[in-house]
């Protein structure tokens, strides 16, 4: 059976609670990623109500830090994703913590797609490069393969509280926008911008550096790939020598 939802967190608690029983046998399916209309498939309704239920049963059940846990994995772009934390709970439930770290495979994804999420969310707080623009904001592009944008916002609103900056996630058309303690969260498509003479001073300041010290010779891409995967080097200043 498949059941059929709008891709939000609280869309899949909800179809937590409803199906429950069957939480090991169901497919769950984004309306977007639906594959086949002919199939068996229930369409789900977001129930904020029931969703908050099964957030305070797991956070007392087991804790509030396995529902982070269940959180983080939700924002992996892993595609089985929603099985994968749904049939973990239902372990969970059936046999306790224990079968969180049990060789089973939901478990073994479910760990390993928390790890990946905080692992990428750690990598970026120091890899994110920020422009000046002409109106003195800040901005950032990235396209990070799981869905981090609100986990990391934090940590520079932490580092530039009284600075304005945009944090822009582009494979997923997402920006937060930050200004003076107020977050706004919202889709933007396409976003151009004019960066300062500063900016383009530094810029190419730091391309030179790294054109002066580095060392054709010795050079080791897969050395380099395996310290840092290369879809994230789109946005490095010394990567884009242009």
């Amino acid at each position: 059976m498949d059941y059929i939802y709008d891709g939000s967190f609280s869309g899949l608690l909800t179809i937590i609670f409803l199906a429950y029983k069957d939480l090991e046998n169901i497919s769950i399916k984004t309306e977007s990623k639906q594959e086949n209309l002919f199939t068996d498939s229930i369409k789900i309704k977001t129930d904020y109500k029931l969703a908050k239920r099964v957030e305070i049963g797991l956070s007392n059940k087991f804790s509030p830090r396995f529902f982070r846990s269940v959180s983080l994995c939700f924002r992996s772009f892993e595609v089985d994703k929603e099985e994968v934390i749904a049939r973990t709970i239902k372990g969970m439930y059936r046999e306790g913590f224990s079968y969180l770290k049990s060789p089973n495979d939901a478990p073994v994804k479910f760990n390993a797609y928390v790890k990946n999420v905080l692992g990428e969310n750690h990598d970026y707080k120091g890899l994110l490069r920020f422009e000046e623009l002409a109106d003195g904001t800040f901005y950032a592009r990235f396209r990070p393969k799981n869905d981090i944008i609100d986990l990391i916002y934090s940590h520079f609103v932490d580092r530039m509280p009284h600075e304005k900056f945009i944090i822009h996630d582009l494979g997923r058309s997402l920006a937060i926008f930050y200004k003076y303690g107020l977050v706004d969260m919202m889709e933007v498509d396409d976003f151009s911008y004019e960066i300062t003479k500063e900016e383009e001073y530094f810029s190419r300041a730091w391309k030179k550096f790294y054109q002066a010290i580095k060392i054709d010779e010795r050079e080791n891409k897969k050395l380099m790939a395996s310290n840092m995967p290369k879809y994230r080097w789109e946005f490095l200043t010394e990567k884009n020598l242009k």
